[in-house]
């Protein structure tokens, strides 16, 4: 008998599990950020850099970012699609925390990767965390691929299509993440469509 009035029972919205795995990974990530320039991180770090990697930081980096976007089509379609992406989340705002764990994960580990040429280990551990943690907060890996799908098909049409680059998300995909919302910032600014 208890057993089907506990099946009747609605679940919660939010796993707890996820917020405790995201929890984690923010904890984790923000520990490295702080001592990835001592011992014992420090010896862990790539003692050679690709390069395709020449960039250290998002400043050094925002310039080269630019210049892959040339084109006013290019920039326009990475506009509707991070519009598209943040009115998503302003919809499914628990969708931050994963998103903010996998970013501070991909973004602590970065300057252990600088050897390779391609952003493969960032984009992995980021989607990893991300895709795992959204799935358990969300219970749904629909509403938690839509702001990815959202995000990247719109920005990936303006260079295959208009720009005929490859994204600076395969090289960089952390620090990408992060020119997409200050270029978007600065044509609000700029008043720049």
């Amino acid at each position: 008998m208890n057993k089907s009035k506990q099946s009747n029972i609605p679940k919660s919205g939010t796993s707890y599990s996820g917020l405790a795995f995201c929890t984690l990974v923010i904890v984790l990530a923000s520990v490295l950020l702080q001592t990835r320039n001592s011992p014992p991180f420090n010896e862990y770090r790539s003692k050679t850099i690709s390069s395709t990697k020449p960039y250290e930081t998002f400043e050094e980096f925002y310039p080269h970012y630019l210049r892959e976007h040339t084109q006013k089509t290019t920039r326009q379609w990475h506009y509707v699609g991070t519009s598209l992406f943040l009115i998503y989340i302003l919809f499914n705002p628990i969708l931050l925390i994963p998103i903010s764990a996998g970013g501070l994960a991909a973004y602590s580990v970065m300057p252990f990767f600088r050897h390779l040429s391609s952003g493969l280990g960032e984009m992995g551990l980021f989607l990893i965390i991300y895709l795992i943690g959204g799935k358990l907060i969300t219970r749904s890996f629909k509403r938690t691929l839509i702001p990815l799908l959202l995000g990247y098909s719109f920005a990936w049409i303006g260079h295959f299509y208009y720009e005929h680059n490859k994204p600076a998300t395969f090289i960089y995909p952390t620090f990408s993440l992060m020119g997409d919302f200050r270029m978007i910032f600065d044509a609000i600014k700029r008043q720049d469509f």
